[in-house]
């Protein structure tokens, strides 16, 4: 009898563990918190074994870094950018995953590190021109030429406004010229990023031609940057395809461009990719990943948001819905993925904001700044 006992006891104890709901801890950040979270809530609806918990995090960087610096407790999933994989891989927090959608190499190689794929990509902003159709109301290509570029920022300045509204100093936005003038990719000697070479040296005289000679460009930061767009002061913007939603609710009359073309190739706009990480690996875990990533439930998200979906079926879809789609994808074919290792994202990116800094400034002469950048990039290396 106690026998029986026992063995009823250990099989309903068994029944409870098996059936019993698994918690899935997702931290979330970026835009599209409300349409993730319509996506969540018709996961949790449609099965009972496991149930997300959603956590949105204003910055998914600083809280991970925090999160690694003091040890404390990680999600089982995140969304991440690409330019954290070298930092998150070295910390040895996350393993190789593998995926069966059908994408753009874009949104694999955005991922990668020492050929393994650390990510599931979701979706990207890509970087594009914006133009404000009530100041300058003429077509353009989409094979427009930097000399078409600068002729309209000029005839835009000619008009009483600003031709173009773009961070001078900022490393994010000056990667594309950066490439674009070194033969359309980042120059890298062993991993590590050239920029004392005559490529730089162009970029860096294009951006002093823009911002100080001609004075077409006028630098600002992010907030005065979009502002100075959407009050109708500049003419043209170069910033992310993360602001469609909201100039479109700002009812501007606006359009999108690719990057236009320099040496017969388009400047590459960097492809700034969102992927999620896993923290611990289970089968509900991949469950969920696999809900979100499905061609519908990609859609969904990327419409309203106007993000460029990592589902190549949902991105066939949303390009034959609109012309925002279509420079995107465009874009997303011509993209520059810039390395993911943090010589790259932490030493290149702070000698080349420097350098900048102290060029268009006049503190430091064009030579003597790259060579500064170059001989600290190179310390920082060893």
């Amino acid at each position: 009898m106690v026998r029986k006992i026992v063995i009823i006891t250990l099989l309903m104890a068994l029944s409870i563990y098996v059936f019993a709901t698994v918690n899935i801890n997702v931290w979330f950040s970026w835009e599209g918190q409300r349409e993730f979270e319509t996506l969540v809530n018709k996961f949790n609806e449609s099965q009972s074994l496991c149930h997300v918990n959603l956590v949105y995090i204003p910055d998914m960087t600083q809280k991970l870094q925090i999160s690694l610096s003091a040890g404390t407790q990680l999600p089982d999933v995140a969304l991440v950018r690409n330019d954290v994989i070298g930092m998150l891989a070295n910390a040895k927090v996350i393993t190789p995953v593998s995926t069966t959608v059908s994408m753009l190499p874009a949104f694999l190689r955005s991922f990668e590190l020492n050929g393994k794929l650390y990510a599931y990509p979701y979706y990207a902003d890509l970087q594009v021109v914006y133009l404000n159709k009530s100041i300058y109301s003429k077509s353009v290509s989409y094979d427009w030429t930097l000399d078409d570029f600068e002729k309209i920022a000029s005839s835009i300045k000619e008009t009483g406004h600003v031709g173009l509204s773009m961070n001078s100093f900022s490393s994010y936005f000056f990667n594309s010229f950066y490439a674009a003038f070194n033969g359309g990719k980042i120059p890298l000697k062993n991993g590590i990023p050239i920029v004392n070479n005559e490529g730089t040296k162009k970029a860096f005289e294009f951006y002093n031609d823009i911002f100080n000679v001609k004075k077409i460009a006028v630098s600002y930061n992010k907030s005065a940057l979009i502002q100075s767009f959407k009050s109708g002061k500049a003419g043209m913007l170069i910033q992310g395809s993360f602001l469609i939603p909201d100039f479109l609710s700002s009812k501007l009359d606006f359009t999108i461009l690719p990057y236009p073309v320099l040496d017969g190739k388009m400047i590459p706009p960097t492809f700034d990719a969102k992927g999620f990480v896993i923290f611990t690996d289970n089968e509900a875990v991949r469950e969920f990943l696999n809900y979100i990533s499905r061609p519908e439930n990609e859609e969904f998200f990327c419409k309203s948001t106007y993000k460029l979906p990592a589902n190549i079926i949902a991105m066939h879809e949303l390009e034959n819905s609109n012309d925002f789609f279509k420079v995107m994808d465009l874009s997303a074919r011509n993209a520059l993925i810039v390395p993911t290792t943090t010589i790259f994202n932490d030493a290149y990116s702070n000698a080349i904001t420097t350098a900048l800094q102290l060029y268009l400034t006049k503190q430091m002469s064009l030579d003597e700044s790259l060579q500064k950048a170059q001989e600290y990039i190179n310390s920082q290396a060893k």
